[in-house]
């Protein structure tokens, strides 16, 4: 038996980007997802575990185009929903277009599609989340290669999405779980999270893709095309300016990287002038060492320091912070 399980790929995301950068993010997810099923005709069904688009944004045409390439795939495709792509009145007629090949669960209650020596358990969500609690009392058939696949945390602690006890699930036997939600790859006992086909902001830093079985054997897939990468730097650490771009360049991957850069100290290196030399796609510099410099007022309660500070308490507006940050930088630059 061979298949692949994806999940959260977030088909026409709202990008927190940009137009331009958002609307890369987009179209390279579609081709990467369009890539994994063009990749791997060979296998003998396709598991989706949720957040498989977003249904704000996913459009008529998004639905032609998703259709085509399920339908092009030829095999069959077990789909549950989640948070950001459940099903209701608002986009349940798309349903009407969809390839026979695509298996949807549509109910909250675990139901199942069997095929063959095949089962597969699922259930879906109706809305933003998901209150019913998951039935652990199931007897399984052995004479089939049972299959869970939902869209869910198995974090201790409760949450509004479908929460799973792992132990218990673990007892009831089945011989895969498909899980989507959470971003990051992941397994625990038989249950696997395969993450985001491809990352869509800075808080995506993993690697990314699907899983894939064949007879057994379970392999991670890093199909993404993108990659996000958050970097500290402590200039200071560094003996020349050219010592940090190759530091820079050397952390950079084979892919379209989106780099941001968190400038922890003082220097006198000027990143910004570095910026043609760096080869990311995109670059985002930031200074992040207001936290050194609030530690100083801290050090020198009595000094100008706090002084300044103290007319500051209790306002976090985008104008107050940039005035204490550019006021808190003359001050200490005024000691130097």
């Amino acid at each position: 038996m061979k298949f692949i399980h994806l999940a959260d790929a977030h088909l026409a995301d709202k990008s927190s980007f940009d137009n331009d950068l958002g609307s890369i993010i987009r179209k390279k997810s579609w081709e990467s997802f369009e890539n994994i099923f063009k990749e791997n005709k060979d296998v003998d069904f396709a598991l989706v575990a949720g957040d498989l688009f977003e249904r704000l944004y996913f459009s008529s045409k998004d639905f032609d185009r998703l259709f085509k390439i399920f339908e092009n795939f030829g095999k069959d495709i077990y789909y549950v929903t989640g948070n950001h792509d459940y099903f209701d009145s608002y986009n349940t007629i798309f349903l009407n277009s969809k390839p026979n090949n695509l298996h949807i669960f549509t109910e909250e209650n675990l139901s199942l599609f069997e095929k063959e020596n095949l089962r597969v358990y699922g259930l879906s969500y109706k809305d933003r989340i998901y209150k019913n609690d998951f039935t652990y009392d199931l007897e399984l058939d052995k004479d089939f290669f049972n299959i869970l696949l939902a869209h869910g945390d198995i974090s201790p602690s409760p949450t509004n999405y479908l929460d799973l006890d792992p132990t218990r699930l673990n007892k009831i036997g089945f011989d895969y779980v498909a899980l989507g939600h959470i971003h990051k790859a992941a397994n625990i006992y038989s249950i696997y999270y395969p993450g985001s086909i491809e990352p869509h902001d800075f808080s995506d830093i993993y690697d990314y893709g699907y899983i894939r079985y064949d007879d057994g054997q379970i392999s991670q897939v890093d199909s993404s095309l993108m990659k996000f990468i958050d970097l500290d730097l402590y200039p200071k650490e560094y003996d020349s300016k050219e010592d940090i771009l190759k530091y820079v360049n050397d952390s950079l991957s084979n892919k379209i990287n989106f780099l941001r850069i968190n400038i922890k100290e003082e220097s006198d290196i000027d990143m910004r002038n570095l910026k043609k030399k760096i080869n990311a796609d995109y670059l985002e510099i930031k200074e992040d060492y207001q936290e050194n410099k609030s530690r100083a007022v801290s050090l020198y309660p009595n000094s100008l320091l706090s002084k300044f500070s103290k007319n500051f308490e209790g306002k976090d507006d985008e104008i107050s912070r940039l005035a204490y940050e550019l006021g808190l930088e003359a001050i200490l630059r005024s000691k130097k």
